[in-house]
């Protein structure tokens, strides 16, 4: 098994100019099959250093945000 480190960045919506929470989801891939899905609800501010989860699964996964606001980076978690 591998440990990943994902990581979610300006996660956030403006309404009527007030930076309030967002909701996102992030599908964890392998090749093309989606195993598994995440959410994310919150704020983290732009420029920060976001919300980071960890992830146990097979070598080789890869993930993608499906819908809702913000960045994320998925990457092997080096201090496992």
């Amino acid at each position: 098994m591998q440990r990943y480190m994902l990581t979610i960045r300006d996660l956030f919506t403006v309404r009527d100019g007030v930076v309030c929470g967002g909701e996102s989801f992030v599908a964890i891939m392998d090749g093309q099959m989606e195993v598994d899905r995440m959410r994310f609800t919150g704020k983290t501010v732009p420029g920060g250093d976001g919300y980071c989860r960890s992830y146990v699964g097979k070598p080789g996964l890869t993930a993608q945000l499906v819908s809702g606001p913000g960045q994320i980076d998925f990457e092997i978690d080096a201090t496992a």
